[in-house]
């Protein structure tokens, strides 16, 4: 009976941990129940089919198994993401355990005694691991943005796995307490790899990221001065209509005292001409929104696309202009990249509203063909250029991450939607 109950704590403490793990570092795809029992599957799997395992590499294999399945249904991860975590979780748990092994071997000299118990204590030093690594690192790894990065990651993780075997090896058959006081010594350094090498990591994702925002930002930043310039344009022709006009004026003045025949011809002329107007499409005074809705949409029209619009947003937003131009940027490209494939029918239709401290934000537009995504469930861009291309709706949703908004998309009858609520 007592036997039991240690492996049920220890297997407990495994769960819990590994489950600490990954929710720190992965975000989740489902939630409650479902959730719950992926992990509870993963007590159960340790409880039988791992009882019966014996060895290191039959250990670590039956471990990554059970992982793959439980990271493939409850994160939002690629297989390469997976396989990288799996090992890392895989290193930082076995160094752990071995930090205690080895300490318990320079107390008493051999690892006899309750080794349920030990394990125990390896999850606990694995639990602090965690919460040290939630302190240095902040976010989610989200992908591979560099394959030789990750590729990198795995083989430390790996490597630490083995070198820790073979370290515990020479340990339990060390007659002398110096060896195994280096060997202490190395298993701790093998720790700090372990934890060095994710935040490693993690600070080139947030450095590709930055990046990548900092180019949205500067394609906005073009956006405004063109929409500036044409709103010059339009300031100055509008100056000269005006000087065209009283000179008009002052001769329908006289046409009108000396001929008025001639007065009517004039003006009928003049009212029957073409004035190249350039209407704008969105005119709600919010210059962000105005600006990269006009602009998209002169776009839009050269690829023979037309944009209908329905808005009704105030001229102030509680929203940062960059934040407005992402969301919409991204999404007005990502709908014209579809649009323009078909050979009629190219419209896109737009609804802005803001009611109740609430903005919704609209975009639909037709497809055709099959819509690809990757392992996480996300859309996959068809442009070659997938490096700048890929993140689309990804920024879509760090915005909408930022108000705590909701993001939806939904594919009936080839015709895509995405409502955006901030």
């Amino acid at each position: 009976m007592e036997k039991i109950f240690w492996e049920i704590l220890a297997a407990s403490a495994l769960v819990i941990t590994m489950e600490q793990f990954f929710s720190a570092f992965l975000k989740k795809k489902i939630v409650g129940w479902k959730y719950t029992g992926m992990w509870i599957f993963f007590f159960l799997y340790h409880m039988s089919i791992m009882g019966l395992v014996k060895g290191p590499l039959a250990t670590m294999t039956g471990n990554v198994i059970a992982l793959a399945i439980i990271c493939w249904f409850s994160y939002q991860t690629t297989f390469a993401i997976n396989i990288m975590m799996i090992l890392l979780a895989i290193s930082l748990s076995g160094i752990s355990e071995g930090v205690i092994a080895i300490f318990i071997l320079l107390v008493q000299g051999d690892l006899t005694g309750n080794l349920y118990l030990y394990s125990v204590m390896g999850k606990i030093v694995f639990w602090i691991c965690i919460r040290i690594l939630c302190l240095l690192c902040k976010g989610k790894v989200e992908g591979v943005q560099k394959k030789g990065y990750g590729i990198f990651l795995i083989i430390i993780a790996n490597v630490n796995i083995w070198v820790l075997i073979g370290n515990l090896t020479i340990s339990i058959h060390a007659e002398g307490d110096l060896v195994k006081i280096w060997s202490g010594i190395i298993t701790f350094m093998l720790l700090l790899v372990d934890m060095i090498a994710l935040k490693l990591y993690l600070i080139y994702q947030e450095k590709v990221e930055e990046k990548s925002m900092k180019q949205l930002y500067a394609e906005q930043v073009r956006m405004y001065d063109e929409e500036l310039h044409e709103k010059q344009k339009t300031i100055d022709g509008v100056r000269r209509t005006r000087h065209d006009i009283k000179n008009h004026m002052i001769y329908l003045q006289e046409l009108l005292a000396e001929n008025p025949d001639e007065a009517k011809k004039f003006l009928k002329e003049y009212l029957g001409e073409n004035i190249d107007n350039k209407s704008e499409l969105s005119k709600s005074g919010n210059l962000a929104v105005d600006a990269l809705i006009n602009y998209k949409n002169i776009i839009a029209r050269e690829k023979g696309i037309t944009i209908h619009l329905e808005s009704r947003i105030p001229a102030e937003l509680p929203y940062e202009s960059t934040d407005l131009s992402i969301i919409l940027g991204n999404l007005l490209d990502n709908a014209m990249e579809a649009t323009e494939k078909l050979e009629n029918e190219k419209d896109i239709f737009v609804s802005l509203l803001y009611q109740k401290e609430k903005m919704l934000i609209k975009v639909q537009n037709p497809y055709t063909g099959d819509l690809k995504k990757d392992r996480a469930g996300n859309y996959i861009s068809e442009k070659k250029d997938r490096e700048n291309h890929g993140i689309g709706l990804k920024s879509v949703r760090k915005v909408v991450e930022k108000y705590e908004g909701v993001m939806e998309i939904h594919t009936e009858e080839q015709t895509f939607e995405v409502y955006v609520i901030l």
